[in-house]
């Protein structure tokens, strides 16, 4: 987190003139672009449109996996990043094996999506425990508040913004999770694209709010 311009892009903002600002553009970038939304929204759709027609894990499965493996060649051949391309493909066949393993259902193509969101959560979870909230690194890199950690106001308030990042990870897993053991497949594949592009924007959209108004007073 060294890069103030990645960190910004990774926030839907970006650098001008007169400093860092929040666009259409930037929002949509920091998604992924209409590419990354389909990604995130299409495959899952997918899924569930299948399953509601079929109540079968394979076509279910094998059609979502095949799309998302679709967006990964055209990733590969618009030149984007090969590591990005491979984590992905590798999520997808972990996902796919989850579901069509011997005792697997429709449902554990979902599972490594639990698995990430509980990482995510629990690492910005623990930056608050130890005291080092990773929202308040953001705002020392993106307008110099290199005192942070010295300055109650600051501290408090990049620790509550760092624990809405927590809750959002957290929302999507209580939510989610009751859905994946009562096996309520289509309620859940509707869920993760709700939760999904269109709740993240949203996310950082309100990150950015709260962190320029925590910023505005120190400079």
């Amino acid at each position: 987190m060294s890069n103030p311009e990645n960190i910004a892009k990774k926030l839907g903002i970006e650098q001008s003139e007169q400093g860092y600002n929040l666009s259409k553009q930037s929002l949509l970038a920091a998604i992924g672009g209409p590419l990354g939304i389909a990604e995130a929204v299409l495959p899952s759709m997918l899924f569930s449109i299948v399953f509601a027609t079929t109540k079968a894990a394979l076509p279910s499965v094998a059609g979502a996996a095949g799309l998302a493996l679709i967006f990964i060649v055209i990733r590969l051949v618009q030149r984007k990043p090969a590591t990005q391309a491979l984590v992905g493909a590798l999520a997808i066949a972990l996902a796919a094996w989850l579901a069509l393993r011997d005792g697997g259902q429709a449902a554990d193509y979902f599972v490594p999506g639990f698995i990430t969101n509980a990482t995510y959560g629990f690492v910005f979870l623990i930056s608050v425990l130890v005291r080092y909230p990773i929202m308040g690194f953001v705002g020392q890199f993106l307008f110099g508040l290199a005192n942070w950690r010295k300055t109650d106001f600051l501290y408090r308030r990049f620790r509550f913004v760092t624990l809405v990042w927590v809750g959002f990870f957290s929302l999507r897993l209580l939510i989610q999770l009751p859905l994946y053991f009562s096996n309520q497949v289509e309620l859940l594949a509707t869920s993760r694209i709700i939760m999904g592009a269109p709740a993240y924007a949203g996310l950082l959209a309100l990150t950015w709010v709260m962190i320029r108004k925590i910023a505005q007073p120190q400079r």
